[in-house]
């Protein structure tokens, strides 16, 4: 209890509960805008979970109907706080995962199959919660995500359940956007691998629009009561300080049509290029200038 009450006292997050010092799942609602419900993925009563050590166990019990990310209680809240969103008529919802929430199956490229580790070793939570979306018809969800090291943007989506277009995005219920590490190692360090690796992702996992596996970044969200725009950056070196951003991706979810937009198939603001990875009916278009964000001057690359 030392480190939560570390947690609490250093960090700029109030306690949400007084009588649950391990609570940090809370909600924030911002006008008729949006509802930003952030879980606790992590630690809050969550089900036993991969520890590198016993993955095949994990991979055995994956399905079980009793396994849960978060644990009944905030399970609960989770489900209601969205139909309640929907009921007050928020615009959006934005969910805050830490872990990926979309199914990537990553044989063959980066890993052994699908991450036990995230929501794809919950599936049963998993699907509970897009049980909820579907079935109250609960749109324009929008979740956030890290974890991982990668960058992915998917839409989100119940395979197999519901009938879903990946080159058009029909079917889907909102997007997901997971954003990788600012300088902490990734699945590859180098960059013609990791393209490599990335298309045979998005050609393996429908809902996978962009992957990206070598740049270390941040993304920004953008939300108004008629679209989402999030925008992807990377930071050239992370060997050295610098102020220097490379514009990697741009996406954008108009509001009520619960997908990626395409233009002419491509699932990127515009029809535009990625600057690295892979991007599904897309294009790469390396950047030729960066950004300066002391400066606010452009040059070359």
């Amino acid at each position: 209890m030392n480190a939560v009450r570390a947690y609490f006292e250093w960090m700029p997050i109030r306690q949400v509960a007084m009588d649950d010092n391990l609570r940090i799942w809370r909600n924030f609602k911002i006008g008729n805008l949006l509802d930003l419900i952030m879980l606790d993925t992590r630690h809050y009563d969550r089900s036993i979970t991969d520890l590198y050590l016993n993955s095949g166990y994990i991979r055995q019990i994956a399905d079980d109907i009793g396994r849960s990310m978060m644990g009944p209680r905030q399970e609960y809240w989770f489900y209601e706080s969205l139909k309640s969103s929907a009921k007050r008529q928020a615009t959006w919802r934005v969910i805050g995962s830490q872990t990926v929430f979309s199914r990537v199956d990553e044989l063959g490229s980066i890993g052994l199959g699908v991450n036990v580790d995230s929501w794809d070793g919950y599936r049963s939570n998993l699907n509970r919660t897009l049980k909820t979306l579907y079935e109250n018809n609960i749109g324009n969800n929008i979740v956030i995500a890290g974890d991982s090291h990668a960058n992915w943007v998917s839409d989100l989506t119940w395979l197999d359940e519901y009938p879903y277009d990946p080159a058009t995005g029909e079917g889907a219920i909102g997007a997901e956007f997971a954003g990788t590490a600012v300088t902490s190692s990734g699945p590859t360090s180098h960059v013609g691998i990791g393209n490599l690796q990335a298309k045979t992702l998005i050609n393996k996992n429908r809902e996978l629009q962009w992957s990206e596996l070598y740049y270390r970044g941040y993304f920004e969200l953008t939300l108004s009561h008629t679209r989402t725009d999030a925008k992807f950056f990377a930071i050239p070196d992370i060997k050295k300080r610098s102020p220097l951003e490379i514009s990697m991706a741009n996406f954008t979810v108009i509001a009520g049509e619960n997908r990626l937009s395409r233009t002419n198939g491509s699932p990127s603001t515009n029809g535009q290029g990625v600057h690295n990875g892979a991007l599904k009916n897309g294009r790469i278009q390396k950047q030729t200038v960066q950004y300066n964000t002391e400066t606010k001057e452009w040059s070359g690359i």
